[in-house]
């Protein structure tokens, strides 16, 4: 069994590097910052259309291809140039936001209940501190927690092909290798 492991490790080398070959990327390219986002295959974009330029679409690349500029999903394609605008999530903010909403909540649930049983007296503080949360969690959920990005404007979109080239099978020249 030992004399077959470096036979076993040059075929799982082999295997490894041919299916890690091919690697197209969706780029969002941002006004005044260095870094671009990228997406990959499988991943799931928010984005608006020219034809529907009212609504928000969200679906999940399934196929990038790099020659004609299409992104293809489950349910059809599109062209790079028909998309108008993308949006971000920042799921950070967005539980930020859903943890000071669920404080101010509690706050005001809790203080009204006890001042209903008699124990407490819901005062203007204790107002102050639910609704402070409260509004600072809507905050966050409505304004923070995603961005839109205007393509051509503030941002610009582009699919780049990083994949490896296929190596031509070589030929046996009769000439030496010359022209």
């Amino acid at each position: 069994m030992t004399e077959f492991r470096p036979f076993l490790l040059i075929i799982l080398m082999t295997i490894l590097s041919h299916s890690a070959g091919a690697q197209k990327l969706l780029q969002l390219e941002i006004l005044r910052e260095i870094e671009a986002i990228k997406f990959g295959e499988g991943s799931i974009i928010t984005f608006k259309t020219k034809d529907y330029p009212k609504e928000w679409q969200t679906k999940t690349i399934e196929t990038i291809i790099p020659v004609d500029d299409i992104l293809v999903f489950d349910d059809g394609m599109i062209a790079l140039k028909d998309i108008t605008h993308l949006r971000m999530s920042n799921t950070t903010a967005r539980a930020f936001g859903r943890l000071f909403s669920g404080f101010g909540a509690g706050w005001l649930l809790f203080g009204g209940v006890a001042q209903i049983a008699g124990d407490y007296e819901f005062t203007w503080g204790t107002f102050a501190i639910g609704a402070v949360a409260v509004g600072l969690g809507w905050i966050l959920n409505k304004f923070v927690s995603k961005r839109t990005y205007k393509m051509g404007k503030n941002a610009n979109l582009r699919i780049i092909d990083i994949s490896f080239p296929m190596a031509p099978n070589p030929r046996v020249q009769s000439n030496g290798g010359y022209p």
